[in-house]
């Protein structure tokens, strides 16, 4: 994508990768997307956002093991799938179990030192600075694709945490996988916004 995309085409045209090239993502460029991550809203200004950037593959391998495991317990019981939805799920699968292959992840934390109390608050603290990091790298011809692998007791975090000595009042909120798409991919469908949108009640 060019960097003169506006921000309307960016939104309306990013989509989540699962294929990625095995290219190096060039420093430059992660700089970019990290900085446009800072320049999000955040609850009274605290910005409470930590990024731990992993290049390393076997930093990526260990990570790989503890959110499979996880992923693979879910998955064990998911009953009465549809064929859409298995497929879904069958490109996730494939995507975590290739971890290591993935040119950057990062893992996108909220300092629970520097952002109010309540979940609400946390969340609307750092999602806003994630969606900003994924546009700008679409808009730098970069493809990502937001998880939520490594970021809850459930889903390996704490062997996460460990492997990336990630602090105890430091919480994950999401991973993002970064780096040139393999694929490329039509605009997003989307419902239209009569379904969806109520005025003055429901």
């Amino acid at each position: 994508m060019s960097k003169e995309m506006t921000i309307l085409e960016g939104i309306n045209t990013l989509r989540s990768v699962r294929k990625f090239k095995p290219d190096p993502v060039p420093e430059e460029g992660l700089r970019v997307i990290l900085d446009a991550a800072s320049k999000a809203a955040s609850g009274s200004n605290t910005q409470p956002w930590e990024f731990v950037v992993v290049r390393e593959t076997s930093v990526k391998a260990r990570l790989k093991e503890p959110m499979l495991r996880a992923w693979l317990a879910r998955l064990g019981g998911s009953t009465g799938m549809s064929t859409r939805m298995r497929d879904v799920y069958d490109e996730a699968t494939e995507m975590l179990s290739n971890t290591e292959k993935i040119p950057i992840i990062i893992y996108c934390c909220v300092d629970l030192n520097r952002v109010g109390k309540s979940q609400e608050v946390m969340y609307a603290s750092i999602y806003p600075a994630v969606q900003n990091l994924m546009l700008a790298a679409h808009a730098i011809g970069l493809a990502t694709c937001l998880t939520v692998h490594g970021s809850t007791p459930t889903r390996g975090e704490p062997e996460v945490k460990k492997v990336l000595m990630i602090p105890e009042h430091v919480k994950i909120a999401c991973l993002i996988y970064l780096g040139y798409p393999a694929v490329r991919l039509g605009r997003p469908i989307r419902k239209p916004v009569e379904k969806f949108v109520h005025y003055n009640h429901w």
